[in-house]
């Protein structure tokens, strides 16, 4: 038996944001970043909150380390809301989950509603039961799974993304293919995640190039992918791109999105080895309209990669192949224990996850 089930309600669509008037009157934590603080996007979300008492956690940093977790949990402690409204890309949604939890054990009170506004079309995050945090010192990602973590509500409002810059559209896009990809062949699939997957893949794939140049219903549309590709893995699962972009990301601080994206179709190849998973991703291709195989599905990954002017090998952001060689066994060794790794559709070893890292150097 399988089972498969959502917890989030989505809000979406052009003005979208007056869903947050529901929290009207209440105490509300707003957790975000500085610069969204200081936009001006920020007044957006609290003029929709009539007649609350409105604390905002401005400390949420690119791969949220520890320490800014721990940080914003005792804030969240000591203000104690009623309802929590994350607002920002993937760091400040995976920080505000984390200070959820850990500010319920800091002595939170009563049942808190979690809201998410993601202001990128990326992480999915809004509706998944994910959040990855760093450990700065060891420099590891660590991803937590746990489905206390799922938002109550996810506002979907592409007002935000008008501001997105070209570079950051590409990084973001490429992780919603990488999810959408992933979660169609990766061990937890079934008939409910394809639906979702498949169609997060074809919309990102359509709308990613128009979006990269700026056009804002794309971006839109974006969103939307991004929403259904969170909604597919968060239920069938990840896998090799994701445990190693999670464990490079954390030595090189090289964007997640665009790890995914030098990473994808070295994993496709991998994965392919195995011939259902072959039949799957030429599925997916023809489902786009390109070469009905996994080969190439990986080639028209490579291409559109270069479309949208990002780099196919570690070398171009600044990482030399002899770092790589001399932390290969450690980075494998992340990979390997990494949340993501066991849901890839094909088996993995430490000499598979270096014979990548060789071909990405």
């Amino acid at each position: 038996m399988e089972t498969f089930k959502l917890k989030t309600a989505v809000s979406f669509g052009k003005d979208a944001l007056a869903a947050l008037e529901e929290l009207a009157g209440g105490r509300v934590m707003v957790v975000t970043d500085d610069f969204l603080a200081k936009s001006g996007l920020l007044d957006k979300v609290k003029a929709r909150l009539p007649g609350c008492t409105v604390e905002t956690f401005t400390g949420v940093v690119p791969d949220p380390p520890l320490e800014v977790v721990a940080r914003g949990a005792r804030a969240l402690a000591d203000f104690k809301p009623q309802a929590v409204v994350a607002f920002g890309g993937g760091s400040a949604l995976d920080c505000a989950k984390a200070m959820v939890e850990y500010g319920k054990k800091l002595g939170a009170t009563g049942e808190i509603s979690f809201w998410a506004v993601p202001t990128t079309a990326g992480t999915g995050s809004e509706v998944t039961s994910f959040a990855v945090l760093t450990d700065s010192q060891k420099g590891v990602k660590y991803p937590l799974v746990d489905d206390a973590l799922l938002p109550h509500r996810a506002v979907l409002d592409p007002v935000f993304l008008a501001g997105v810059p070209a570079k950051v559209t590409a990084d973001t896009g490429m992780d919603v293919l990488t999810h959408a990809a992933e979660a169609y062949v990766a061990a937890g699939a079934n008939v409910y995640t394809d639906a979702l997957a498949e169609k997060a893949f074809a919309l990102a794939w359509k709308n990613l190039p128009a979006a990269f140049n700026g056009d804002q219903e794309d971006k839109g549309r974006m969103l939307l992918a991004s929403n259904l590709a969170g909604m597919a893995f968060n239920a069938a699962g990840l896998g090799l791109s994701h445990s190693m972009a999670h464990a490079l990301g954390g030595r090189f601080h090289i964007p997640h999105g665009r790890l995914n994206a030098m990473l994808l179709p070295h994993v496709i190849r991998f994965n392919a080895a195995r011939r259902e998973t072959a039949e799957r991703y030429a599925a997916l291709a023809k489902a786009c309209g390109l070469t009905p195989t996994a080969r190439g599905l990986a080639f028209a990954i490579e291409r559109l990669r270069g479309r949208l002017e990002q780099p196919g090998r570690l070398s171009e952001c600044g990482v030399d192949a002899k770092t790589v060689r001399d932390q290969g066994d450690e980075i494998a060794a992340a990979a390997l224990a990494d949340l993501c790794a066991p849901s890839n559709p094909r088996s993995v070893t430490p000499q598979d996850i270096k014979a990548i890292l060789r071909e990405l150097a």
